[in-house]
Formats: C-alpha cells, sequence, structure tokens
C-alpha cells in the first residue's frame, strides 16, 4: 500500500472508531474489547465487532463505508452486470476478494470489504483498461456473491492460452481491425502501430473472415454496423472457427445499450467501446483484453 493509501486508510480507521461511540453503535469498553479481539485474531475491527456480536454487519460496513467516504453496494438488492463479470479475471478476484458491479467506457465499479486498498485497485483497472470506483460491502455478502462466481454460474469460462510463437514468426502480436471507414481504421492503425502491433485492416466482416484464415490474426477490433456482412455475424463465424474461438474481439461502434451489450457478449466479444473514442481508451483495452488472456482470464 502507497503511503497516500496507509494515511488514507488510518484516517478512516480513525473515523470508523469515533463514530461507533458517537452514534452509540457500541460503548467506549465494548469498543477497546473488540480492538483486542481484532488484534488477537488478526481480523478486522468491524468483523470483531460482529463476530462479538456488538452490532449486526450491515451496521458495521455502512459506518465503516460513511467514515471511509466510500459509497456502500448492498449485494442483496444489487447484482453485477455480465460485462462487469466478464472483464475482471477470476485470479484477480480470488487474490484480491473483489467483485466487479458494473461497467461503462468512463470507469468499472467494484466491491470490497478492505477499504483503500490500493493493489487490488490497480489490478482492477489493470484487468479492464478502465479507472475504478470502489464501493464498500459485507464480507458475508462478497464472499457467498465470490462463491457463487467461483462455481462458473455466471463467470465466462476460460480464454484460450495465448498463441504459441514459431520460428519465424514476429514476436509482435497482430491485430486486424474490421470496420467500413476507412478513417476509423487509418486512426486505429496509426495508434496501434505506434504502440508496436502488426496491424491487419478489413473493411467488413467477409473481408475480415477471409484475412483471419490467411494470417496469424491475435486480437480483433470489430466493428457492428458494415455492409455484406456486419459485425454481429463476424463474430458468430470466427468464434465457430476452432483456431479463432477465444481470439480476443474488441467491439467499437456506435450502437449502444442494454440489449447490444448483451448480444455482442453473448456472441463471444469480450469488451465493447462507444464511438467516438478517446485513443488512450482504445489503446488501454486492447492492452487489458491482452492482458485478460495471458491471465487465463
Amino acid at each position: 500500500m502507497s503511503p497516500a493509501s496507509r494515511h488514507q486508510a488510518a484516517r478512516a480507521f480513525e473515523e470508523f472508531q469515533k463514530a461507533l461511540v458517537r452514534d452509540q453503535i457500541v460503548t467506549g469498553a465494548g469498543l477497546e474489547r473488540a480492538l483486542q479481539h481484532s488484534r488477537a485474531l488478526g481480523i478486522e475491527l468491524q468483523d470483531a465487532l460482529v463476530s462479538l456480536g456488538l452490532t449486526d454487519e450491515q451496521t458495521a460496513y455502512r459506518t465503516l463505508a460513511s467514515a471511509a467516504h466510500l459509497p456502500f453496494a448492498d449485494l442483496k438488492t444489487v447484482h453485477p452486470s455480465p460485462l462487469a463479470q466478464h472483464l475482471v479475471p477470476a485470479s484477480v478476484l480470488r487474490r484480491h476478494e473483489v467483485l466487479p458491479l458494473a461497467v461503462d467506457d468512463k470507469e468499472i465499479r467494484y466491491v470490497t470489504a478492505t477499504p483503500y486498498d490500493l493493489e487490488a485497485d490497480r489490478a482492477v483497472s489493470m484487468s479492464t483498461g478502465r479507472p475504478t470506483m470502489a464501493m464498500l460491502t459485507c464480507r458475508s455478502d462478497l464472499l457467498k456473491a465470490l462463491a457463487a462466481e467461483f462455481e462458473g454460474a455466471n463467470h465466462p469460462s476460460p480464454s484460450a492460452k495465448p498463441p504459441t510463437l514459431r520460428p519465424g514468426v514476429s514476436p509482435r502480436p497482430s491485430v486486424l481491425i474490421v470496420d467500413d471507414e476507412a478513417t476509423t481504421r487509418t486512426l486505429v492503425r496509426l495508434l496501434l502501430e505506434r504502440d508496436g502491433y502488426r496491424v491487419f485492416e478489413a473493411f467488413n466482416g467477409k473481408h475480415a473472415l477471409d484475412i483471419a484464415g490467411a494470417q496469424d490474426v491475435d486480437l480483433f477490433v470489430m466493428d457492428l454496423l458494415m455492409p455484406e456482412l456486419d459485425g454481429y455475424g463476424a463474430i458468430f463465424a470466427l468464434r465457430h472457427q476452432e483456431r479463432h474461438a477465444a481470439t480476443p474481439i474488441v467491439v467499437v461502434t456506435t450502437e449502444e445499450g442494454p440489449i447490444v451489450e448483451k448480444q455482442v457478449l453473448d456472441l463471444g466479444a469480450d469488451d465493447y467501446i462507444l464511438k467516438p473514442f478517446e485513443p488512450t481508451n482504445l489503446t488501454s483495452r486492447i492492452k487489458a483484453a491482452f492482458r485478460r488472456q495471458r491471465l487465463g482470464a
């Protein structure tokens, strides 16, 4: 944890203790007892309070959220969106005990039971290519939700392993840009070549399938509205090819809304970006898609 995060966490801990007594949730003697219990068992103060029966879990965590100036999310009434779940690898969920809740082009929102966990925050941001907003929730609810994730009921199946390089093949990852607008293809090509990717271009879904069958493509940047064969059809066809059954596909389109998001995710896309986009947003999402693949998400 960085010095700034340690300072924030320490300040929140102090405010939490003050609020517990000020709001008459516990007495001073009860707080001291909980602190001793926390140190003896190596658990968080809020969990020690619940363990000793001094207050209920909702009250403890809502008070902590207020002291830490973080939103509180009740997982009994709030449920994760499919895209948010899809973007964060199971390895990140397990290691940091976080649960992604919602995502848009601006940020990803996730819940934790530990305020100001910078390592967890960085892991979520890096795996999604987005800024983050942390929210607090009850630990027992979080652990139940994570258990459901790990049972495979909601979490996406693992992607294929990163491609194995053959002798003589360039180690640079390759990206196929699929868009009927030449201006968009040129812009994306320049951005990706600047970052060291090998780049191919296709002007519609049929052209993309031809190139994907002839070249080594490690990731697709896919528009949806195109002539002859649109992005929906191209994604469907790629996912039914053994070669590209799990190759990352980042959709970049003007089409928006929960129905479109669900359609592209159901077809097998890995991320979803709206046009017009910030160049840094696109490149960070592409890097995140490759990173998730390496993590075996």
